[in-house]
């Protein structure tokens, strides 16, 4: 596809938990795409993000999202520090709504390869109504990008 601009493609990936490398998105970079993407954002990379921020992980997120480990603790964690009898304590809590925060991330991760992505992706929930997986779409075309607006929008 590089050889030749002529060709398009619609690429659907439906990746087995987080076996999409961030590095094999940035590879489609400047292609003729659309990408359909499903994140799973609740059933597997909300569990790799512990409540402690221990990130024990941490390759694997780096990994799925092509950042440093500082960005990922940054995107999902809040630090508080304290003054105790014996000096100052530091207690890392996890940020509030990480599910949608993590499709949020993605979203503008895709933004830094794609110049048409749709900000609010599908979220698809299961049957206890929590979301499992968020499903994305990027481009570089702006028609594509508004089609697949008004489809994602009648899905939700």
């Amino acid at each position: 596809m590089r050889k030749n601009s002529q060709y398009r493609a619609l690429v659907l990936l439906d990746p087995f938990g987080m076996q999409v490398n961030w590095n094999s998105i940035e590879k489609l970079s400047g292609l003729s795409i659309d990408l359909w993407i499903l994140i799973p954002t609740g059933v597997v990379v909300n569990r790799l993000l512990d409540k402690k921020g221990e990130l024990r992980q941490r390759v694997k997120l780096q990994s799925f999202f092509g950042l440093p480990e500082a960005e990922i603790r940054s995107s999902f964690y809040a630090e508080k520090k304290s003054q105790t009898l014996f000096g100052e304590d530091t207690a890392i809590s996890k940020l509030e709504k990480p599910i949608k925060r993590i499709a949020e991330l993605y979203v503008d991760r895709l933004k830094s390869v794609f110049k048409e992505v749709v900000d609010e992706p599908l979220e698809m929930k299961n049957s206890r109504n929590s979301p499992i997986f968020h499903f994305a779409f990027a481009s570089n075309n702006p028609t594509a990008k508004k089609i697949a607006g008004q489809i994602i929008g009648k899905l939700q």
